[in-house]
């Protein structure tokens, strides 16, 4: 029997002797070889992806537009510092107006140093407080005027509608006020033509012609376009007449308003032809009378009073016609009158039903809070021009004089301390965010459950740069001490650079860019089913609102305005794919077929 070492030598014999029969075979038959390799990798490519099939789904994750607290903060790690010397610098520039202490001084937490000229600074908070106060008290006006507004606004469209009634109703009466002075003019116009007043013998438009049947052909020719278009006028004013006199006679002041607006278009046309017609006939009478003037013939009686008669006759259509265009335009300004004023009620009522809480309340409270804001910048700037020590210790040094001017950041003092302080560096991005005085939260890695509190007392004026990086030192001090706490342990520092209350905020992957506009979608009308994590997929695209954004921690963004709390947006959206199980045959190069069926 073979040993297991055998056989393994025979196995790599025969595997060897195939290779070396296989490349002597590619090399032979190159062409064929390099064929057959394509086939089988096209044929297991086939397969594999008629194999697979995937369906891509998006889903929506839904959230609600919340109020409450948002806190951004700087992290950064460093060491407890050896040192007992800060340097208190001045966070604003301006004159020295007061220096209160000197070296060898001892002073405590808070106690001022240094001041500046703060007349700026005053008035500009005195501005800022008036600001506020004034978008507060339009604020407390407008609120109780929103239900005013509101029920104002539901009247109006009220009686937009009532009053579109009324004008369907006048647009009847100045249909009838045109049907009672139309027959005069339709009538009137068939008497300049058809009448024998001119000559006794032939109808007047004949008659006018026969006053030149000895002149030339050119006279006769001008004279007879002119009858001829008289003629062709009035037949075209008197069929539509006859039509729409007939449409008329079917109405009523309560008949439908679709069938009087086509009425009153009707009965447009018909005295714009009515007008036209005996326009053309006072044309007509004008070059009769000129013509006779020509050869010094005085017009008879009957043509001078055709001719006045006909000019009569035109101003009469004109006014006519400019009564019922003046109505259709009043028509048109009621129609549009009901759609502005539901389009009005529309946008007031959204999450609005009481009338209470319009949109434009929500901007009122946003103006104030931005107001708030600015305020407490100008009170900020203001607290700036007093430079107070950043904890208890000794003066050391005083490095500036009354009158002097001083430039942001420049040190005014120096202090030494009992107080433990941590020293930390902070990247050029982060230092820009960190003023003075700043809260801090303080952890250490070699002391298990302690958290101390802080504020900044320093900050580098000037940065260190390190391999193109810039960095920035500042030093925090603890607002207790804790003797396990030694020189030079790691500390972890949370630095809160701002916070506002009772604001409007949405999870941060709700906000996005387009264009440097920042948007969030929604859903109009909400969606009812949530879907939770796992989101929902709708039936409609959601829509894109722009917004105005604030501050932003790692997982919220402020809402300044565009949205109002309680409004569903689309915190994030979830692609998914959904492989369908398949069979197919690929085909085989040796006559069978593959088959692969893939979970």
């Amino acid at each position: 029997m073979p040993t297991m070492y055998q056989l393994f030598s025979q196995s790599t014999h025969l595997i060897s002797s195939w290779y070396k029969t296989m490349k002597k075979f590619a090399i032979a038959h190159r062409f064929l070889s390099s064929l057959l390799a394509v086939a089988i990798l096209g044929g297991g490519w086939w397969a594999y992806s008629k194999a697979t099939t995937a369906n891509v789904q998006t889903r929506y994750v839904l959230a609600a537009v919340q109020k409450g607290t948002i806190v951004t903060s700087v992290s950064a790690s460093g060491q407890v510092s050896a040192s007992d010397q800060v340097d208190a610098k001045a966070k604003s520039s301006g004159q020295v107006t007061w220096v209160a202490v000197g070296a060898g001084d001892r002073v405590v937490t808070g106690q001022m140093l240094v001041s500046i000229d703060a007349t700026d600074a005053m008035q500009a908070v005195t501005n800022a407080e008036l600001d506020l106060e004034q978008a507060r008290i339009t604020l407390e006006h407008d609120t109780a005027q929103a239900p005013i507004d509101y029920d104002q606004t539901k009247r109006d469209a009220s009686q937009s509608k009532l009053d579109l009634i009324n004008t369907y109703s006048d647009t009847y009466a100045a249909l009838s006020d045109a049907y009672i002075k139309l027959p005069d003019v339709v009538s009137g116009a068939d008497s300049i033509l058809h009448d024998s007043t001119i000559s006794a013998s032939s109808q007047n438009i004949s008659a006018f012609e026969n006053f030149f049947i000895s002149a030339d052909s050119a006279t006769q020719d001008r004279v007879h376009l002119f009858a001829v278009h008289a003629e062709q006028d009035y037949d075209t004013a008197r069929a539509a007449y006859d039509a729409s006199a007939l449409e008329f006679k079917g109405l009523s002041r309560s008949s439908d308003p679709v069938i009087l607006e086509q009425a009153l278009d009707s009965t447009k046309q018909t005295a714009i032809l009515a007008a036209q017609a005996v326009t053309s006939e006072t044309n007509l009478i004008d070059t009769v009378v000129d013509l006779l003037n020509q050869r010094s013939v005085k017009a008879s009686a009957p043509i001078l009073s055709a001719q006045t008669t006909a000019r009569g006759y035109v101003s009469q259509a004109n006014g006519i016609l400019s009564a019922l265009a003046s109505q259709a335009k009043n028509l048109d300004n009621a129609k549009k009158a009901v759609t502005d004023t539901e389009h009005t009620l529309a946008l007031a009522s959204i999450g609005n039903s009481d009338g209470t809480s319009p949109f434009s309340l929500e901007l009122e409270k946003n103006d104030i809070k931005k107001k708030e804001a600015a305020l407490a910048d100008a009170q900020q700037a203001l607290t700036d021009r007093s430079i107070r020590a950043p904890f208890g210790g000794i003066v050391a040094a005083v490095s500036v004089r009354r009158g002097d001017t001083l430039s942001s950041g420049a040190t005014v003092a120096t202090l030494i301390t009992t107080q433990k302080l941590a020293e930390l560096s902070l990247n050029e991005v982060d230092a820009a965010k960190i003023k003075l005085g700043d809260k801090a939260t303080l952890t250490f890695d070699a002391i298990d459950g302690l958290t101390l509190t802080g504020k900044v007392a320093e900050v580098d004026a000037i940065g260190t740069v390190t391999q193109g990086v810039v960095s920035y030192t500042l030093k925090i001090a603890f607002d207790s001490q804790d003797e396990r706490i030694k020189p030079g342990m790691t500390v972890n520092a949370s630095i809160i650079t701002d916070a506002h209350q009772d604001t409007l905020f949405v999870p941060a992957s709700a906000v996005k860019m387009l264009n440097g506009t920042s948007y969030v979608q929604l859903f109009d009308p909400a969606i009812p089913d949530a879907g939770g994590t796992q989101g929902v997929i709708p039936n409609t695209a959601p829509q894109q609102i722009p917004v105005e954004i604030g501050l932003s921690d790692d997982a919220n963004t402020e809402i300044l305005s565009g949205l109002f709390e309680g409004q569903q947006i689309v915190a994030r959206t979830v692609s998914t794919s959904q492989t369908t199980s398949s069979q197919s045959t690929a085909p085989s190069l040796f006559g069978g077929g593959a088959t692969r069926i893939q979970r």
